[in-house]
């Protein structure tokens, strides 16, 4: 069983999370690399953020994004607030994988 925070730190992560579900529904899609973050907001894996922005391209008869390509999106320096919270979750991720 999980043990309750207090007020104050739910209140927190509330407003967190708030903030984050904010950025994630209002973050434009007008680049590739905007696709990838806000669509990696949305999965939380690279894999099949890239199968499904892939398929996406694909109906529009463009061509398909490496899995690299959407690492080195994430990983780069944050161009806006959800950018760095999905790159700060990413690093968290792999981190915890890599031990």
């Amino acid at each position: 069983m999980r043990i309750l925070p207090t007020v104050e730190k739910a209140k927190s992560e509330i407003s967190r999370l708030e903030k984050y579900v904010w950025l994630a529904e209002s973050h434009g899609e007008q680049t590739l690399e905007k696709q990838i973050i806000k669509h990696y907001a949305y999965i939380g894996s690279i894999s099949k953020t890239v199968a499904h922005l892939n398929e996406k391209r694909a109906n529009e008869g463009l061509s398909p994004i490496e899995l690299s390509y959407a690492k080195e999106v994430i990983q780069s320096k944050p161009a806006d607030a959800l950018h760095r919270m999905v790159r700060t979750r990413y690093r968290q991720k792999i981190r915890h994988l890599q031990y």
